[in-house]
């Protein structure tokens, strides 16, 4: 049996056991997807997924009763906010999409010193959880990671949760996996800018507790290092 398809849904779209579905949602139910009355699908939301037997199908309105009610088994223990400098083109967007699959909790949008990209519009911010919320569906997960409001550099410590470990390419003898608990329920990752973080902007990170790391030998590009260090964090705290 093929999976099946998966929705995340607001507290508005499940009341006393029965689902309604409408605008995009129920067009791909209907149109795209081509269900039919008797099939299933799971709808998501906080963590819950809920299946749904759907018992009305129309290209407005989709709705169903819900069969069943469980937790979502693929989220990750850890609640890991990623710090994430805007970048050029569609970079960030990449990093996003990828993050999201691996199981971050929060994107924490910022510029620094030597940001190239400076604003982040309306409509760019509605793209990345656009892309958020369809990687969290791919992904099967429980829900779609949050992104925050940009912020400065000297903003930024006060939203991130301890412990905050700050990838930095002058780091050469800490590496990530010392300096993250194994007991950790809560974490935060910062990734410096195509341009790197500088010594003043260290010292900042450091007067807030943050731990300057290393990703490795190699010098890595800001997505490949926000990805890199996701998983690395993941790895740690999931085995």
């Amino acid at each position: 049996m093929s999976a099946l398809h998966r929705f995340f849904v607001g507290s508005e779209a499940v009341a006393a056991g029965r689902a309604r579905l409408g605008g995009d949602q129920a067009r791909q139910i209907a149109d795209v997807l081509r269900l039919s009355v008797g099939d299933h699908v799971v709808l998501v939301r906080d963590g819950q997924e809920m299946e749904v037997r759907l018992d009305a199908i129309g290209p407005s309105s989709v709705q169903g009763v819900v069969v069943e009610r469980r937790a979502a088994r693929s989220e990750p223990r850890i609640r890991l906010t990623l710090a994430l400098p805007l970048l050029r083109g569609d970079r960030s967007e990449e990093v996003i999409e990828a993050v999201t699959q691996l199981g971050v909790s929060r994107i924490v949008p910022f510029t620094s010193e030597r940001s190239v990209v400076r604003e982040l519009s309306p409509a760019k911010r509605a793209r990345w959880e656009r892309i958020a919320r369809e990687s969290a569906e791919t992904a099967r997960r429980g829900m779609v990671p949050d992104i925050g409001p940009l912020v400065t550099w000297n903003e930024l410590f006060d939203v991130l949760e301890l412990p905050v470990v700050v990838a930095w390419e002058g780091e050469k003898e800490r590496p990530l996996r010392k300096a993250i608990p194994l007991n950790s329920l809560v974490a935060s990752v910062v990734i410096g800018p195509e341009g790197g973080l500088s010594e003043d902007e260290i010292a900042v990170a450091t007067e807030q507790e943050a731990h300057v790391v290393s990703l490795g030998p190699r010098n890595l590009r800001s997505e490949t290092a926000a990805v890199a260090a996701v998983a690395q964090i993941l790895a740690i705290l999931e085995t």
